[in-house]
């Protein structure tokens, strides 16, 4: 595997490249953050101070061109990615973007042709695939400890408030709002565990406004959901149940509840974020207990993390910076790449129809 330099870009400086993008492209021996590119001015000058980046740009036809990075980390509302990400791989840059990929299924598929024919590597950013716990749950499906699944429930609930959450619960901004937020993870990693989901059914609402800011100004209010269930059939026979919303009270934005429990014929299993260290799990005729991930779980295979380092519930994110820039190096696909991108954003379209028809809805293959 090559080591040589590598020159990263990232696109977008808000929270979640601060806590996600730049801590993991900063450790990788080998990797130099390059450049970045933000259309708030001040945000721009913040983050070039904070992280000592002198290319800084608000356009990302100029910056592609003056900084001409290796790679790029696109985090911008959903809106903008399809554009930015065919401007980054006529570039011949490698790319991970955020999720959704795409504001539509059409959208995905052009995204991730255009990458695969460009021949450059190509990331979605899924990032719940690197919890250890995760990891650890997959590898028990996989090695058939808990025998056949026959059902599970994954839920992601958390308390953000009644107020504005900004970009995020606009339809021309993000398209969608829980599906798209936090349900789609749940999809990439439902099939990463358990295989394709072959029909769903659903049910979405909207229950507040979100009409003021988080000090009480007016604003534009939200018109997308922020809570949507559905039922799903895996072409394996496996019966999932999904639910995600963000005004669950007692659970709030770090205390939130995720949950992901596989029932099997041998034994059942669950992982829960923040306890990202451990699962619960139970044979025939026993009580759940506590299980201690295994150490060679904790982290990717030469990655640079300490898993000691930080929140736990926080840190393993880095990872994903790792795999991206392994799989560069290695000349091989990522995982997960725009393929689970498109691939989730066909499930979550169907779920979509079957909340507006109230009827089971198949997933085309």
């Amino acid at each position: 595997m090559s080591t040589g330099n590598m020159r990263v870009g990232l696109i977008g400086l808000g929270t979640v490249c601060e806590f996600v993008h730049y801590p993991g492209f900063s450790r990788i021996p080998g990797v130099e953050i390059a450049g970045l590119c933000e259309v708030d001015e001040d945000l721009l000058a913040r983050r070039q101070t904070q992280w000592g980046v002198a290319a800084g740009f608000t356009d990302v036809d100029r910056f592609l061109d003056a900084v001409r990075p290796d790679a790029v980390a696109v985090a911008v509302p959903n809106v903008y990615h399809r554009d930015i990400v065919l401007k980054t791989v006529a570039a011949g840059c490698h790319v991970l973007c955020e999720k959704p990929i795409g504001m539509t299924v059409a959208e995905t598929v052009d995204m991730y042709e255009s990458a695969r024919d460009a021949g450059v590597r190509h990331m979605t950013a899924f990032t719940y695939r690197f919890v250890p716990g995760m990891r650890y749950l997959k590898h028990l499906v996989d090695d058939g400890q808990l025998g056949e699944i026959r059902h599970a429930r994954f839920q992601r609930l958390q308390d953000w408030g009644e107020h504005s959450v900004g970009w995020r619960q606009y339809r021309r901004m993000a398209a969608t709002g829980e599906l798209g937020d936090m349900g789609i993870h749940r999809i990439d990693f439902a099939e990463d565990l358990l295989g394709p989901i072959r029909s769903v059914c659903a049910s979405i609402k909207q229950v507040v406004p979100r009409d003021r800011t988080e000090d009480g100004r007016p604003c534009e209010p939200q018109d997308v959901e922020d809570w949507v269930a559905w039922i799903a059939e895996f072409e394996s026979g496996t019966t999932g149940v999904f639910e995600m919303g963000k005004l669950t009270k007692g659970h709030g934005p770090a205390g939130d509840h995720d949950l992901c429990e596989l029932n099997g014929s041998e034994g059942s299993a669950a992982y829960r974020l923040h306890t990202p260290f451990a699962i619960q799990a139970g044979p025939r005729r026993e009580k759940y207990r506590r299980r201690s991930v295994p150490k060679r779980f904790l982290a990717l295979p030469g990655s640079p993390r300490d898993p000691k380092e930080g929140d736990p519930a926080q840190t393993f994110r880095f990872d994903q910076a790792w795999e991206f820039v392994r799989a560069i190096r290695e000349g091989r696909d990522c995982v997960p790449s725009f393929y689970h991108g498109m691939r989730a954003q066909v499930v979550a379209e169907a779920i979509l129809e079957a909340a507006a028809s109230r009827r089971w809805v198949d997933v085309p293959a």
